[in-house]
């Protein structure tokens, strides 16, 4: 099986030169991003007075510490305003606001956001106990660089988990071996099948087709989906199957179908011992 191995390392350490590349490309991005990052808007008197109105509101409803998010999404001559409270109570558990149009607070908070023409975020934060309070307004400029930088992070975030995988990923290249082989034809041969049966991709699987020969499939929604080798009966399928191990059935090769569902030494017990 060193030829697997040796194919399998190759393929390995592409993909990880690749996804380091891409993972440098994202960290470039994010820092020219960085660069033309543009400040919060200041608030100034206004921010502190929504601020005030809003820790007298926690108080009112006996929660510690709270947050306001008012989005403002303009288009054309109309405009939508979203809002929320979300807080934590003297109890300790969270607590949702959402009816509160006419507080205080929320006749401030859009007043100043009809300042701002445009797509517009303002969130004020409170916490009663530490006696501190914050205020960050965004216009649409602001609010463009920020959902982009949540973009870059995401991409960021699966690259990094891609890398992480592909550096520790080593599939058993120990061959299944004669005694499991024929355990699995012998069991194909009842009638039974290996595969997984749900909605879309299944993976990999094994059955016995109505001319009495053995099928190496992948699955789809349950089904063959494309056939990857025929055996002619049981002999010849356990002869290739008993060279086989979890390596070499792995798909490795592609990062989709890799380790996706693929037959391996777990599931081929499994199925000859039920």
């Amino acid at each position: 099986m060193s030829n697997v191995r040796d194919e399998f390392e190759s393929w390995r350490q592409r993909r990880l030169a690749e996804l380091t590349e891409e993972r440098n490309k994202l960290t470039s991005q994010r820092e020219h991003l960085d660069a033309r990052k543009r400040p919060a808007l200041p608030t100034g008197p206004a921010g502190e007075e929504i601020a005030r109105a809003l820790g007298e509101f926690l108080q009112r409803n006996r929660c510690m510490e709270g947050t306001l998010e008012m989005t403002r999404i303009a288009a054309g001559e109309t405009e939508q305003l979203d809002s929320l409270v979300y807080a934590t109570g003297a109890n300790g558990q969270p607590e949702s606001f959402f009816q509160f149009r006419f507080e205080p607070f929320a006749t401030l908070a859009e007043k100043l956001l009809q300042q701002h023409p445009g797509n517009s975020v303002l969130t004020v934060q409170v916490d009663l106990t530490a006696r501190t309070s914050s205020v960050t307004l965004m216009g649409a400029a602001e609010v463009k660089s920020l959902r982009e930088l949540e973009t870059l992070e995401a991409a960021a975030r699966q690259v990094d988990s891609r890398l992480a995988y592909f550096r520790n990923v080593a599939p058993s290249d120990e061959p299944f071996g004669p005694e499991l082989a024929w355990s699995v034809a012998r069991r194909l041969k009842t009638g039974a099948s290996l595969g997984f049966s749900h909605r879309d991709y299944c993976g990999m699987g094994l059955f016995k087709d109505e001319d009495g020969s053995f099928v190496y499939t992948s699955l789809w929604d349950g089904f063959s989906d494309r056939e990857w080798r025929r055996f002619k009966d049981e002999e010849h399928l356990a002869r290739w199957l008993a060279q086989q191990s979890d390596l070499s059935l792995s798909n490795y090769g592609d990062d989709f179908s890799f380790l996706n569902q693929t037959l391996n030494r777990k599931r081929l017990e499994e199925f000859v011992n039920t």
